[in-house]
């Protein structure tokens, strides 16, 4: 029998973490997501009896540990002052740091966060625009 783990908050803002490998697995497979400069924001929309929980990820292509590291912290500061009052109670978001999160200025990014969130919760990420054509070239 699997024990769940406890239940980790994103420093004292009342936003739970995805810890667990299956949860970062079922968020990316919803298939729902927003990109940005900086990062690229996953979610699966769930029920509204539980807080919003956020995991972060970001991989080598970003650059060394050092890198990674920054990127990876920069998005958890940013989530820590985005997500309270504008994540969607019951939600699950993955953030995957894009190399641009390095040195994204900071009060963009954040900005960009909640920008996404809001997008995400108005489900417009589901809205398709239909084919797009291509304009007719005018001959001279």
């Amino acid at each position: 029998m699997r024990r769940r783990p406890k239940i980790k908050e994103l420093a004292d803002s009342g936003i739970g973490r995805i810890t667990a490998r299956e949860d970062y697995l079922a968020v990316g497979a919803s298939g729902r997501k927003w990109v940005t400069p900086s990062f690229i924001m996953q979610t699966l929309a769930a029920d509204a009896q539980s807080s919003a929980r956020v995991g972060f990820t970001v991989s080598k292509k970003v650059g060394n540990a050092v890198k990674r590291s920054r990127a990876r912290r920069r998005l958890k500061e940013a989530a820590r002052l985005a997500f309270p009052g504008t994540a969607p109670d019951g939600w699950s978001f993955v953030l995957i740091g894009r190399t641009a999160a390095i040195d994204y200025p900071f009060e963009k990014m954040i900005k960009d966060m909640r920008w996404a969130l809001a997008k995400l919760a108005g489900n417009a990420d589901l809205k398709s625009s239909g084919p797009r054509q291509k304009k007719a070239r005018q001959s001279r």
